[in-house]
């Protein structure tokens, strides 16, 4: 696996677990309030972010998984730092 994190390929997997196009997903949408995700679809793209890249997220961190461009940089620097 490479160490770093295509904004792309996380782009598609946030879109196919919020059931939205990837066109919709912008870098800065933010997910509450533009996608209307809750608290189980948060934690439910959390674990699908955690298979993917082989990475732990803390359930106090799944609230900082804000927007695409968040996640992105928190799960670089996961990836980075060997998965915590």
């Amino acid at each position: 696996m490479s160490d770093t994190v295509d904004l792309e390929d996380l782009r598609a997997l946030i879109a196919e677990e919020l059931e939205l196009s990837p066109d919709e997903v912008s870098d800065d949408a933010d997910l509450k309030n533009d996608l209307s995700v809750d608290s189980l679809t948060a934690m439910e793209v959390a674990v699908q972010l955690e298979k993917r890249y082989r990475i732990k997220i803390d359930e106090e961190e799944i609230t900082s998984l804000t927007s695409l461009a968040t996640i992105h940089r928190i799960v670089t620097a996961k990836v980075d730092t060997g998965g915590r």
